[in-house]
């Protein structure tokens, strides 16, 4: 029976069972790229974003992976219960199944899921980190939530996409910027000039200027999730290049 080259599957890890496709490029794929979804996202992201992205990798010839982070989408777990960390622990459990697999592995994050992806590689073990890491619209810090709900909200009493009390204190040690200066690996940032301002002039304040190993790509008029097609278009062209010029 031939391959599907769109597989859903489970991904078992010490969190939870998350749910996951792998879309395998032809051939023997030896590289692979994990999308991270953003806040209140999923593993298809706004406007099938996700989707048709995997698929731009898979026809470059690069396996791409996407998930549903734990109490998101179709995994396990709720989403008032989610946290920073739950996140973290998530992309390390993803990326660690994809190292397992692959030679050459990179990482995306969307927003919220580029803040996790930063996080997570500076936390992964040596052997264990991408070798590129690619985030759009990156959350430039996890301080600036730092109103910490009366009580955590239920599924039942409040909006389901609700975050938790725990989500305002259980954080990474190490916060987006100090974690994304340190990391000596290939990264590529790419914004839209009408994303929010707090994300973009913040994640510009750190973003390295002179460092060979980054690049800081604001593309004009392009929103937080690349919603007009026209910058879609380049958004997942431009990433496609640099993954397979950092993977090659």
């Amino acid at each position: 029976m031939p391959t599907l080259p769109e597989t859903p599957f489970l991904l078992k890890t010490p969190g939870g069972t998350l749910s996951a496709v792998l879309h395998r490029a032809s051939g023997k794929g030896k590289k692979l790229v994990i999308l991270c979804h953003g806040f209140t996202g999923t593993k298809v992201e706004s406007g099938r974003l996700f989707v048709q992205t995997a698929r731009a990798f898979r026809e470059a010839g690069i396996d791409a992976l996407r998930f549903d982070f734990w109490g998101s989408g179709e995994s396990e777990g709720e989403f008032n219960q989610m946290t920073p960390n739950t996140q973290v622990r998530d992309a390390l459990a993803v990326l660690s199944w994809g190292r397992r697999r692959y030679g050459k592995v990179a990482l995306l994050g969307l927003s919220f899921g580029g803040a996790t992806a930063i996080c997570a590689t500076h936390q992964a073990k040596a052997a264990q980190k991408p070798d590129a890491l690619l985030t759009w619209s990156s959350v430039p810090s996890l301080r600036w939530w730092n109103v910490i709900p009366p009580t955590a909200p239920a599924p039942s009493t409040a909006n389901p996409l609700a975050p938790g009390k725990r989500f305002y204190t259980d954080r990474p040690k190490v916060d987006v910027p100090e974690a994304y200066v340190s990391l000596r690996l290939p990264r590529l940032q790419i914004q839209g000039d009408n994303d929010l301002p707090e994300f973009r002039e913040r994640f510009t304040t750190f973003c390295p200027k002179n460092d060979p190993l980054v690049r800081h790509l604001v593309v004009p008029g392009a929103d937080h999730v690349f919603t007009r097609w026209e910058h879609r278009r380049r958004v997942i062209a431009e990433s496609v290049r640099w993954v397979k010029a950092k993977l090659a």
